[in-house]
């Protein structure tokens, strides 16, 4: 959808006769047209002429310039050019521009934007919207109550979810509707569904700001939870549980790419499902293995030995590992020894096994443990007792 980029259109500055063109107001239509045969936009003598001549003219209503046009057409990507350039609408600024109408300094503005996940642009390059100034205005009063370092890093942190996200709908989008869209159809019927389509976007922004404050009330409240009789907050107690799926690397090289991703988005699917529906926090997804998260033992129990009896049902062993301890959390991630602990304790399990530390065995109500003797795991000087729930 956006192989050249929205970006590279908006850095075009619009001639005098790109505004005659917009605005219809200076150039007829045949003027018009040998404009698009200059520009190699259209050939008159083409089979399909009548139907890019018709692209073109709505092409042109939208207020999109000729070099717009040709810049989209040079790589192949005249016919998304209107979803494209409606995805980030408005007048664009550089940098300085942004620096000048908000106060913060420009090397303040390029370290939000890296932060962001974006690259530095050349300084004449007009990359930014009203809605980005407005952003950047947002840090500079949110940088009365919080220190710098703190808001970048906390943009750093949106920033990645966010590029996740993205990602995520980019890939929807190509898979769903412009694949779908490549034989179906005129070129301007492809080139307004490509436009409805960017303009679901813009109403599924609407999703994130009740998610973000359901999802804040629910982190302050699970937190104070686990820290209660505590005024500790360098760390935070939680329960840690791991589970991964058994042979997956030999699996890659097996299973057709469909197969393998079905396989994936299934295992992805049933850990979400299930941290939710237990209270727990899903902290990360890495292809064959899920992280989570909480308050007590039982819940992370549930989750693990669940999933664990899932992943059998698909044809897939799975095995699993839960430590209960002190997390240092940072950036929506958690750390520390407890961490360290419960992946080690995974890594030894065999399939359909979950193994836990004392911990874990000594608070959890609802499952009876197996003792599985001392291991000597990576990373820990002494050997640790562990605890066996074979699931299934």
């Amino acid at each position: 959808m956006m192989a050249y980029g929205s970006m590279r259109l908006a850095r075009v500055r619009p001639s005098i006769s790109d505004v005659a063109l917009r605005y219809g107001a200076f150039v007829t239509a045949d003027e018009r047209r040998a404009q698009w045969i200059a520009a190699g936009l259209y050939d008159p003598a083409s089979p399909r002429a009548g139907e890019r001549l018709e692209l073109l003219d709505w092409i042109a209503e939208q207020g999109v310039t000729l070099e717009q046009m040709t810049a989209a057409c040079a790589v192949g990507q005249l016919i998304p050019l209107v979803g494209d350039l409606s995805l980030r609408p408005g007048l664009r600024m550089t940098l300085a521009e942004a620096a000048d109408a908000t106060g913060l300094a420009l090397d303040e503005i390029m370290r939000i934007r890296r932060a962001s996940g974006f690259a530095d642009p050349e300084p004449d390059e007009r990359v930014l919207t009203e809605a980005d100034v407005a952003m950047f205005d947002t840090f500079r009063l949110a940088s009365k109550f919080f220190s710098v370092d703190e808001l970048v890093h906390f943009v750093r942190v949106v920033g990645g979810s966010v590029r996740r996200i993205a990602e995520a709908a980019g890939e929807m989008f190509l898979r769903d509707v412009e694949a779908g869209l490549q034989d179906d159809g005129t070129e301007l019927d492809r080139a307004k569904a490509n436009v409805d389509a960017v303009q679901l976007v813009h109403a599924a922004t609407q999703i994130f700001d009740p998610l973000f404050r359901t999802h804040l009330e629910l982190s302050i409240q699970t937190n104070r939870m686990a820290r209660a009789g505590t005024d500790d907050y360098s760390t935070v107690p939680l329960t840690v549980g791991f589970v991964d799926l058994n042979g997956f690397t030999a699996r890659s090289g097996e299973l057709p790419a469909e197969q393998l991703l079905q396989l994936v988005i299934t295992f992805e699917a049933a850990a979400v499902d299930l941290v939710s529906e237990h209270g727990g926090r899903l902290v990360k997804l890495i292809g064959d293995e899920v992280m989570f998260s909480t308050v007590g033992p039982d819940a992370a129990c549930s989750i693990a030995s669940e999933l664990i009896e899932r992943a059998g049902e698909w044809g897939s062993g799975a095995r699993g590992g839960v430590a209960q301890g002190p997390v240092i959390t940072s950036g929506g991630d958690i750390y520390g020894e407890t961490v360290n602990l419960a992946s080690r304790i995974a890594d030894i399990a065999v399939p359909g096994e979950l193994l836990v530390n004392d911990a874990v065995a000594d608070r959890a109500r609802q499952f009876a443990f197996e003792p599985a003797g001392r291991r000597q795991l990576k990373g820990f000087a002494d050997p640790v007792r562990l605890w066996s729930l074979q699931v299934g």
